[in-house]
């Protein structure tokens, strides 16, 4: 009787695709669609650090109390010093709040809902961007675009964003992707976003970051050197913060929600009413991911913890490079170099959407139509039928 008028609501274009994968019975079916990273036997296990803090603190899960509002306090001091640097976050914790949240796409959530009651129901992503983006933010406002990728060159357009930018209304909330730009790979140089920050601050533009997969791209400290400079330089910003991929903790939903502020007294005004958004949307937090990520940070463990994600970095680039370099003998007179730049997980690959089509038809690997691979997907077994497989379609 309720529920007669319902209707179907459409697939999510990304665990959409994955259902496809899994049901396919296909033997060689290649999955290059979910942003999961993979080992060469294309497991998401568990890092080992994160194996030995959860026994580590197996007895701490035994309390079964609530955590705060806003989560954890240690181990928001311990992802604030990671993402901000020890001697920032040291001298601007004073003005930036801090809440743990249910993974980052609930810090990105609980921050479009605070910005569309304090700041503006404008919001701008990028073009394009991660899906999910834009319903997070239609769910609190309205959302535009600015340009970012330049498809004839294959390349990040700082021209054409800086244009885009200039264009928004003053208080548009903007959407910036800290590193490993999803789904492009492309992500803008030092000089380029010192250049993106000074736009922003003429512009009275709100910066929203989204940091997903620090240490995937550069480097721990490289790929957080944005955040790092826009809070320098004095620009207000939120800051969503995901554990899922540098820490293996996809499951257990682990992340922040940073907002810098220009003093103390607006941080506690602006923690306030954060904490009001967190009351009625999940009340507080779980508690087992972030005592582990608490565990790791704050101990001996974190020397080993970087090594993995070196390790992962290190795994991602070699794919790419050996995908390039296939490519290049398998597709004579087509050059594959712009590929090679890509940082993280992901990179565009220049495909129709009926190329992917036939990838998915004809030989079961699975990316989103825009030609968007998880890079992590590939190993040493399936690359080679990949490349038939684009080398076919590129004909």
């Amino acid at each position: 009787m309720f529920y007669e008028e319902v209707p179907e609501g459409p697939p999510d274009p990304i665990f959409g695709l994955s259902d496809a994968f899994n049901a396919d019975v296909r033997v060689n079916k290649v999955n290059l669609v979910i942003g999961i990273y993979k080992n060469e036997r294309l497991e998401s296990e568990l890092l080992s650090t994160v194996r030995a803090a959860k026994q580590a603190i197996l007895e701490e899960d035994g309390a079964a109390d609530y955590l705060p509002i806003d989560g954890s306090k240690a181990f928001l001091e311990q992802v604030g010093g990671l993402l901000f640097g020890e001697a920032l976050w040291g001298a601007s914790k004073g003005r930036i709040y801090a809440a743990q949240t249910v993974g980052g796409t609930s810090a990105l959530r609980i921050g479009a809902e605070f910005c569309s009651a304090f700041v503006g129901k404008k919001f701008a992503v990028s073009n394009p961007t991660w899906p999910n983006h834009r319903q997070v933010f239609e769910k609190t406002g309205v959302v535009e675009t600015y340009s970012y990728y330049s498809q004839r060159e294959r390349r990040f357009d700082l021209s054409a964003m800086l244009s885009g930018l200039k264009a928004l209304e003053p208080k548009t909330v903007v959407l910036l992707q800290g590193a490993c730009h999803n789904p492009t790979g492309c992500d803008p140089t030092a000089d380029e976003w010192a250049e993106i920050a000074k736009t922003m601050r003429e512009r009275q533009l709100m910066p929203f970051f989204d940091v997903a997969y620090q240490g995937f791209g550069r480097g721990i400290e490289e790929d957080a050197a944005q955040v790092r400079h826009f809070t320098k330089e004095g620009l207000e910003c939120l800051v969503a913060y995901s554990c899922s991929k540098n820490f293996s903790l996809y499951c257990q939903r682990v992340g922040v929600l940073f907002a810098v502020a220009p003093d103390a007294a607006v941080k506690q005004r602006v923690g306030s009413q954060i904490k009001r958004v967190i009351r009625t949307s999940y009340s507080n937090p779980p508690a087992h991911g972030a005592r582990i990520v608490q565990h790791i940070l704050g101990g001996p463990m974190r020397r080993d913890w970087r090594r993995e994600v070196d390790a992962m970095r290190g795994r991602i680039s070699e794919m790419r490079n050996e995908l390039v370099r296939k490519l290049a003998l398998r597709c004579r007179g087509k050059n594959f170099d712009y590929l090679l730049p890509h940082q993280g997980m992901f990179s565009f690959i220049d495909l129709e959407k009926r190329q992917v089509a036939r990838l998915i038809e004809e030989f079961g690997i699975y990316l989103p139509d825009s030609g968007r691979i998880n890079v992590a997907g590939l190993n040493s077994k399936n690359i080679d039928d990949v490349v038939e497989g684009l080398g076919s379609v590129l004909e």
